[in-house]
């Protein structure tokens, strides 16, 4: 499976063991594992623990669930405002110990239960598994239980936006506990970030007053001990609990009956558990309905009742005297029974199916166009039709295995042709004059590559930006070293693209040969670290890798294909001008885009980036063979990666609900 298809919590496992598989590891640094995990699965990674700490590894278990603490430490260490206020053997250090040390109050999410009214009107309606409909009324609170993964989330997310198996009679609102992914803005500032709810709800012709804004936030504000002062600062400033304050402040200035609480304390420490206890309780009472999911079984005791979830669907209802954790988990765990995960699309499945094609779709295509080709005309399977049908793409291969290396760490190279264009012109005229000065200017423009990683890192300017410019500095030498087209190719080079095997076409040869180069370092431990780069630079920061070394290694080998690009455009012309590369930026990633490449990085394909840049060499042959101009090469290129992201934007969707 995809991670990013896969629920919070086995995310969370995954990069636990990641963590924990580490080769010769004495030291284990979990901050918060548990806070994704529901009470089965915290369990199984404790149990791990003290498996591994009796094996002789140190473990450091950070964790604001002070009974997980006690379960499963040898030591106790409190920090309160950045310094050590306890640190004794756990037996020794009891709940309310390790409450006061934290400078906190005993809490207990049943502690100080309201008086609870008749329930109110019909505000939402769920359809169950037993086919009895569960009617949600004003002034309640109602839990969803169930084991991670089961559907509690999804059924949530249709519960806010009114689909699915679900009914909305009335607006509600939505706290997520996955802060960074469904919650902050993190641009903004703390008072944006809360006034976005409100302002979302107006007239778009509505304009938007700072200080009215202010002075509607502030009575949210004031009662989740929000600092008022801080509206200014933007919210990654603020600490993990108060980044979740503003988000529930975000939700009570809007006053919408329903307010969706989503695992809301995850991550945070027990005062502001006490404050998300008292909001559901005061929102309650005012007669909002509150829906509250949580991955702490202890906190269902704020319900009035709790629904279970199992595949998605509710099982089972349990009322306020019967809401206990045992009793819970022993609900999740029949739900489970009952869901029967086999649904999942596996390899028969259509999508699945689609999904696979659309990995291979650049060698499908490229299979697609040379049927076509030999249709119309048999003599293209001669050697010397492959030799003038692939000519053409040699040098639009390399330089797309460039921009793969690029497009791998998650950025795009908008100067890659104008550097193969400046190649070109080097080695048309440098190389020829004076081989030593020709060969410098070439590493100089290896250098320039490394140099323009080291600038995207160390000043945080986007890679689109400084290629951008830096295609313009490429232009601009070419124009200075040769004005005008011409030049020569220096004998050696030529000599290059003109040998033969019998049998076997010469282009076919140098396709392969850098092919073969990048899939080995794609192979490699090198490679298999820029790619780690290119899906989550912070957590391999956070691994120990050196993100600037490896973002200047990607540049330089990128430098290299596309420089090995504009050589081949000299030894095949015979002869340079600086806008020979112009039209390969895009084709490049067009060809990355066909070759089964994520934009967003982390995955590349070498043999697939070949296969779409030689596809894309033939289309215009192909569009000649059918008496269709070549004015509409461009069109068709286009019109296929649109159609290629589409399909796959499509099937990562399908993925996701799987």
């Amino acid at each position: 499976r995809v991670v990013g298809n896969l629920p919070i919590g086995q995310r969370q496992m995954v990069e636990i063991a990641r963590a924990a598989s580490a080769p010769h590891l004495r030291l284990l640094i979990l901050d918060e594992p548990t806070s994704s995990l529901d009470a089965e699965r915290s369990r199984q990674l404790r149990d791990h623990i003290r498996a591994r700490a009796s094996q002789g590894l140190a473990v450091i278990f950070i964790s604001h669930k002070l009974a997980e603490v006690l379960d499963v430490a040898d030591r106790v260490f409190v920090m309160r405002n950045g310094a050590a206020v306890l640190d004794r053997p756990a037996q020794e250090v009891g709940p309310e110990r390790l409450v006061a040390a934290m400078g906190g109050e005993s809490v207990h999410p049943g502690a100080g239960k309201r008086d609870r009214a008749a329930p109110g009107k019909v505000l939402a309606r769920i359809s169950a598994a037993s086919n009895a409909d569960v009617d949600l009324r004003a002034g309640e609170i109602v839990g969803i239980a169930g084991l991670e993964g089961e559907g509690q989330k999804d059924l949530l997310r249709d519960l806010h936006h009114n689909r699915g198996a679900v009914q909305r009679f009335a607006p509600s609102t939505y706290v997520s506990g996955d802060r960074a992914g469904e919650g902050v803005f993190p641009l903004w500032s703390v008072l944006e970030n809360i006034s976005i709810g409100r302002i979302a709800r107006r007239s778009g012709h509505t304009l938007v007053s700072r200080s009215a804004e202010c002075r509607a936030a502030e009575p949210a504000a004031s009662a989740l001990d929000l600092d008022t002062g801080r509206f200014g600062s933007g919210i990654l400033d603020l600490s993990g609990g108060n980044q979740q304050k503003a988000l529930a402040a975000r939700a009570l200035t809007t006053d919408a009956p329903i307010l969706i609480l989503d695992d809301p304390t995850r991550g945070v420490d027990i005062g502001t558990k006490q404050k998300f206890y008292e909001i559901a309780r005061q929102a309650a009472t005012s007669g909002k309905l509150v829906i509250y999911h949580t991955t702490e079984d202890a906190e269902f005791a704020i319900s009035d009742r709790v629904l279970v979830v199992g595949g998605g669907r509710l099982t089972e209802e349990l009322r306020a005297e019967q809401v206990s954790e045992e009793r819970i988990l022993e609900a999740a765990f029949a739900a489970r029974g009952k869901s029967d995960r086999a649904a999942e699309s596996g390899p028969g499945s259509v999508a699945f199916l689609l999904q696979k094609a659309l990995e291979n779709v650049a060698i499908l295509g490229l299979l697609v166009v040379c049927v076509a080709l030999y249709a119309l005309n048999p003599m293209v399977a001669s050697v010397f039709g492959l030799e003038l049908l692939l000519g053409p793409a040699v040098a639009l291969t390399m330089i797309a295995l460039a921009q793969m290396f690029i497009v791998g760490g998650s950025e795009i190279d908008l100067g890659v042709g104008a550097f193969a264009g400046l190649v070109n012109v080097v080695s048309a005229t440098l190389l020829v004059a004076s081989p030593a000065l020709g060969i410098l200017a070439l590493l100089g423009g290896l250098a320039g590559y490394g140099a323009m990683a080291a600038l995207i890192r160390l000043r945080a300017i986007p890679a689109i930006v400084v290629t951008l410019g830096a295609s313009f500095v490429w232009y601009g030498i070419g124009y200075s070293i040769q004005p005008a087209p011409g030049g020569a190719a220096p004998d050696w080079l030529r000599a290059t693209t003109q040998w033969s095997l019998p049998g076997v076409p010469t282009p076919l040869v140098l396709i392969a040969v850098p092919v073969a180069i990048a899939w080995a370092i794609h192979r490699s431990r090198t490679g298999t670290v820029l790619r780690g780069f290119g899906a989550n630079p912070m957590a391999m920061q956070r691994s120990g890798w050196s993100e600037l070394r490896f973002a200047i290694l990607r540049y330089v080998i990128a430098g290299a294909f596309a420089a090995c690009g504009g050589l081949t455009i000299t030894a095949m012309n015979g002869a340079s001008d600086v806008n020979a590369g112009s039209g390969y930026t895009l084709l490049a990633v067009a060809a990355v885009v066909l070759g089964g490449c994520r934009l967003l990085g982390g995955v590349i394909s070498p043999l697939g980036v070949a296969a779409g840049a030689v596809t894309l060499s033939l289309i215009g042959a192909l569009l000649g063979s059918l008496g269709v101009s070549t004015d509409f090469n461009a069109a068709v290129q286009g019109l296929l990666m649109i159609s290629i992201l589409g399909l796959r934007r499509l099937t990562d969707t399908a993925g996701a609900k799987r």
